[in-house]
């Protein structure tokens, strides 16, 4: 039995599951659901796509990988097969990688059954086999890691599947910049989709379509690989710090927060008594545009000088008490953390890949060439 494992420091060993997407032209959808229900294939759902050129969706169940998932897409394949199913540049393979991976006492093989006769018979996905969601860290290195070698991942597949509208290059700029999984998301129709977040997967776009299983299997089993080598070789738990700068001028600058914050925002910042001058303010009015400014860039980003800290005895009057906006600051977030640069893996997206699949990929890119 195959299987792709991730393993975070001080936990348990996990697995990920993957549904599988097949589009199709060539055979009709009634044509497709009458020789699947002949084979005795269950659990997909045959639905048009919308896709111009593109007949018929097949959307398998989520699986675990598992000879018996891997026997279950090769029977699909000779189904659609032999039914006249074929492909063109506007057919895409789209796979999605489950976000949290399967409970630790979850077996693969069971999952399988499970989840296919969960949709065969109610429509749904079955649920509670599941673990928490992998941290942000982790889904940015694999973003990273995917869009990295991009160029490369392009060799992979037919040139209709590089630049391709319905599966766009993401921006490594962009992904190192995000800070949350929303600031990942870049739109459905890019390479790598997380509007499906919310629905428990990560959704890989750009392989083009095919109904030769050889190639659906090692696509999929490539994703858990580098899914995988991050979880495994490249994150570990504890605590991250983010430092983040604080804006130039988020107000407009000829209002008097607009003042006050650029006031703020200098080496020692200003005291009460300061801005008061400034901008004709009262003392009241002083904190509340404070308030304001912490609303917009973040308590942390700000700070507050006592009286006695300014040089200022107890009782003088609040107008000592004095204001600073860092231009930048630290906060510290408890989750996964990439690995110092001494222990971590290695970023190619080949990395942790088995040598038979490395050479199959690798073949196929030279036919791909030629």
């Amino acid at each position: 039995m195959v299987s792709f494992l991730s393993r975070k420091s001080g936990m348990k060993t996990m697995t990920y599951s993957f549904g599988i997407e097949i589009e199709t032209s060539g055979a009709s959808i009634t044509a497709i659901k009458s020789a699947f229900s002949d084979a005795e294939i269950r659990g997909c759902d045959i639905k048009p796509d919308g896709t111009p050129s593109v007949d018929a969706e097949i959307v398998l169940p989520p699986l675990a990988a598992c000879d018996f998932a891997f026997d279950y897409i090769k029977k699909i394949c000779r189904v659609l097969d032999s039914v006249g199913a074929r492909v063109n540049s506007h057919c895409g393979l789209h796979v999605h990688i489950g976000n949290a991976p399967l409970n630790d006492d979850t077996h693969a093989v069971r999952f399988c059954g499970d989840s296919i006769q969960a949709r065969a018979t109610t429509g749904r996905y079955i649920t509670g086999a599941y673990a928490e969601p992998m941290d942000f860290v982790a889904v940015q290195d694999i973003l990273h890691r995917y869009t990295r070698q991009q160029s490369t991942v392009n060799t992979m597949f037919p040139r209709s599947r590089t630049n391709n509208r319905y599966c766009a290059p993401l921006s490594l700029a962009r992904i190192d910049a995000a800070t949350t999984i929303r600031e990942l998301t870049f739109g459905k129709f890019t390479a790598v989709n997380l509007e499906t977040w919310s629905r428990g997967t990560i959704e890989f776009r750009q392989a083009s379509g095919t109904v030769e299983a050889d190639k659906i299997i090692n696509w999929v089993k490539f994703l858990l690989n580098l899914v995988d080598h991050t979880n495994t070789n490249r994150v570990e738990g504890g605590t991250r710090t983010i430092v983040t700068d604080t804006p130039e001028q988020p107000f407009r600058r000829g209002a008097r927060v607009g003042i006050t914050y650029d006031m703020m925002r200098t080496d020692g910042g200003a005291t009460t008594l300061e801005i008061m001058d400034a901008t004709g303010c009262t003392e009241g009015d002083v904190r509340r545009r404070v308030s304001e400014i912490r609303t917009r860039v973040g308590d942390a980003a700000v700070v507050t000088g006592t009286q006695q800290s300014n040089g200022a005895s107890y009782g003088d009057g609040t107008h000592h008490t004095s204001y600073t906006v860092l231009f930048s600051f630290e906060t510290t977030t408890d989750g996964a953390t990439l690995l110092p640069e001494h222990r971590i893996g290695n970023p190619s997206i080949w990395a942790g890949l088995s040598d038979d699949l490395f050479e199959w990929w690798h073949n196929r890119v030279e036919t791909l060439t030629r």
